[in-house]
């Protein structure tokens, strides 16, 4: 039974193996011109010195011709090849690195008689080289580079360098990848959290050893606004357009210095489904974002569902919290620090993606603020204003949460009580 099982599996990828190796020798379709291109493009944005790239591609050629037998299939033929240049480049550094720190020393004299006979010869060879120290820092970037990206999930890291190192189309990537703009958006806007929260914590010694800038506002662009945090109300919030797809598309994110480092989340997040084309201001961007995420969210809730960012199928939407039993959140770490108790969750069965637990979607508070005239007057009337997270209580015999906004240069205030399940405001105080 053995023999008769194997050879079906085994039969398979020898034929298309076959293929692809015809197709390569033979540069069927352009695959090998565009595939030595897309190497080149990898060494450059990876360090590769420019006389070394076609060097780091014909490694990475003959290393994948190879172990062609290693390859499944000849649709993953490309992210493996790919990896199997990236691995070549984090050889290549490695090397150049051992060969100055061995060469370097030939360049010191040994006397001072010797510096003086051989001084010409020597700023000769200064003029022509590179110094070596800085190009032992380059080195050490590039290293610090892949140690970042190597944290990132596969997939992420796939589209941060696609998007970012290799410079591809954000239309060509979101193709490849099969997901809708917004969805790549999103996923890139994770991806540059993630890494800020990588080189702002555990790779931070070596990020600022390589004399990298860790002004993080000033490097991803963020501006002062006069909009005050409602978390803390200590401090204004820091806001930025980004691109979102070309065609003058944006979205808004606003977070406060200070909680984004305690809670690791932005305040404010437009996630690609409010449309902000000819805003060019921070407030009038804020009320379009919040009233349009608002509107959507809260329909979803009484529905239970809302599209799925990533695959754009039917995905579940619920408020979680911590009188939930079995929170569907894949993020308990955020659950800990987080400071809030309830928190909106969305979870898709067709692809997996859960978004929610880690500030993707508004706070619930402000979801409440933002569906009711008397709460929308309010924050209109003191800008200066916080709101104390919710908590669980029992309203006409159900369960419902309790917030309280109050403005912090007065003693105005209102409390307001929602719907535990569906965030419906059910009476205002």
């Amino acid at each position: 039974m053995q023999e008769i099982i194997d050879p079906p599996v085994q039969q398979c990828f020898p034929g298309e193996r076959q293929w692809l190796r015809s197709a390569l020798l033979a540069d069927q379709d352009g695959i090998l011109t565009a595939t030595r291109l897309r190497l080149a493009r990898i060494a450059r944005a990876r360090g590769t010195e420019p006389h070394s790239i076609d060097d780091v591609v014909q490694e990475t050629l003959l290393e994948a011709w190879s172990h062609l037998e290693r390859l499944h299939s000849p649709a993953g033929f490309h992210p493996w090849i790919d990896e199997i240049c990236r691995n070549i480049c984090r050889r290549a550094a490695r090397r150049r690195e051992m060969d100055l720190l061995r060469h370097v020393p030939l360049l010191q004299p040994s006397s001072t008689m010797e510096y003086e006979e051989g001084s010409n010869e020597i700023d000769l060879l200064a003029a022509e080289t590179s110094d070596p120290l800085e190009e032992l820092s380059r080195q050490d970037l590039v290293l610090l580079l892949d140690r970042a990206l190597g944290a990132l999930p596969l997939d992420t890291r796939q589209i941060v360098e696609m998007c970012h190192l290799l410079g591809l189309p954000r239309s060509e990537v979101a193709e490849r990848l099969s997901l809708t703009s917004n969805a790549l958006e999103v996923r890139l806007y994770r991806a540059r959290r993630h890494l800020r929260h990588l080189l702002h914590g555990p790779l931070r010694h070596e990020a600022e050893a390589v004399g990298l800038t860790l002004d993080e506002a000033l490097a991803e662009g963020w501006q002062p606004t006069r909009l005050w945090c409602p978390l803390c109300a200590r401090h204004r919030l820091e806001g930025c357009f980004l691109a979102a797809g070309g065609e003058e598309r944006s979205n808004l994110h606003l977070r406060c210095p200070d909680c984004v480092r305690r809670y690791h989340q932005d305040t404010v997040h437009s996630m690609g489904l409010v449309q902000l084309s000819g805003l060019h201001s921070f407030r009038p961007a804020w009320k379009r974002t919040m009233q349009g995420l608002t509107d959507r969210l809260m329909q979803a809730l009484l529905k239970g569902q809302h599209p799925c960012l990533s695959c754009g199928e039917p995905a579940l939407v619920c408020v979680e919290g911590n009188d939930t039993e079995a929170p569907l959140s894949p993020y308990p770490e955020r659950l800990r620090t987080s400071p809030y108790p309830f928190w909106i969750h969305i979870h898709c069965v067709h692809c997996g993606k859960d978004m929610g637990a880690r500030g993707d979607v508004p706070s619930v508070d402000q979801l409440v603020y933002w569906s009711h005239p008397l709460t929308q007057q309010f924050l209109q009337q003191h800008p200066h204003w916080t709101s104390e997270p919710g908590r669980l209580v029992e309203y006409d015999g159900e369960s419902a949460l309790h917030f309280r906004m109050a403005d912090v240069e007065s003693s105005n205030h209102l409390t307001v009580l929602a719907h535990r399940y569906t965030l419906r405001v059910l009476t205002i105080s």
